[in-house]
């Protein structure tokens, strides 16, 4: 994970380290701003984009939220999608096949507002358009694993 210093210069801690950080912020009851690495969540959250978390206290969870979790040890920041045999499953938006099973208690955060790469635009996460774009985004997968199969089949 980078950071950027006060002088500009780029380094780079372990995801250990940084989420350590991150979790005692929040545990302080500070927002959180994380910068977003990989594409598992494309279309709608880039590599590069920023999010803003919240502390989760075990408040009802509303379908199609981005949550940061614990997940067999690591970080992931993906979509709540539902529940299944009484545990939260979460999905990347970017994931054709994936799925966590977590408890409750693995939620670390909820994120509230997207800052877009490159952008001044700050999209609200709570709003109900983001979370139902999101599971309905996640409900197609089956169609957008033919279609990613075909385009495979045409660009050989």
């Amino acid at each position: 994970m980078a950071e950027h210093s006060e002088d500009n210069k780029t380094r780079v801690i372990s995801n250990a380290l940084y989420f350590a950080e991150v979790q005692r912020m929040l545990d302080e009851g500070k927002e959180v701003r994380i910068r977003i690495k990989g594409g598992s969540m494309r279309p709608f959250i880039h590599d590069g984009d920023s999010v803003l978390l919240q502390t989760y206290r075990g408040e009802s969870l509303q379908l199609g939220s981005n949550v940061l979790a614990k997940y067999e040890g690591k970080f992931v920041f993906h979509r709540y999608v539902g529940k299944k045999n009484g545990q939260i499953v979460l999905a990347g938006d970017g994931n054709l096949v994936l799925r966590e099973y977590i408890n409750s208690t693995d939620i670390i955060a909820i994120a509230s507002i997207h800052f877009p790469q490159n952008s001044a635009l700050e999209i609200s996460l709570n709003h109900s358009w983001a979370r139902l774009r999101g599971l309905g985004w996640y409900h197609i997968r089956l169609l957008r694993r033919v279609i990613a199969k075909l385009r495979r089949l045409i660009t050989r």
